[in-house]
C-alpha cells in the first residue's frame, strides 16, 4: 500500500464510510472514491477491491465492479452534493 491510502480495514468494519453508494443491483457493495490514488474502493461485505475511475481491477480479492459507478463515483462534484453527501440507509448484508 501507498502512502495514506484508506484501507479495507479502516474501511468496512461493518459500517460504509461517509460518501460511500451502495450498488443498486448489488446492495452489499458500497462505492467510495480516493481521491488520493484517484482510485475507487468497492467493498461487498468482507470482500474489497480497488479499481481505476473506469472500473479496471487494481487489487483486493473482489475482482468484479460495475464500471458506470466507478465513472460516476470518480468525477468531480461539490463536496455535500446530494448524491454522495450521505450514505443510504441499507444494511449491505442482503
Amino acid at each position: 500500500m501507498i502512502g495514506h491510502r484508506p484501507t479495507y480495514s479502516a474501511l468496512a468494519e461493518g459500517e460504509v464510510v461517509q460518501g460511500a453508494i451502495r450498488n443498486p443491483w448489488k446492495p452489499a457493495a458500497a462505492y467510495v472514491f480516493d481521491p488520493e490514488s484517484r482510485t475507487v474502493l468497492v467493498t461487498m461485505g468482507r470482500r474489497w477491491g480497488r479499481f481505476t475511475p473506469n472500473g479496471k481491477h487494481v487489487e483486493g480479492p473482489l475482482f468484479e465492479a460495475d464500471p458506470e459507478l466507478c465513472i460516476w463515483m470518480s468525477r468531480p462534484r461539490p463536496r455535500n452534493h446530494h448524491r454522495t453527501s450521505r450514505v443510504v440507509e441499507a444494511s449491505g448484508e442482503r
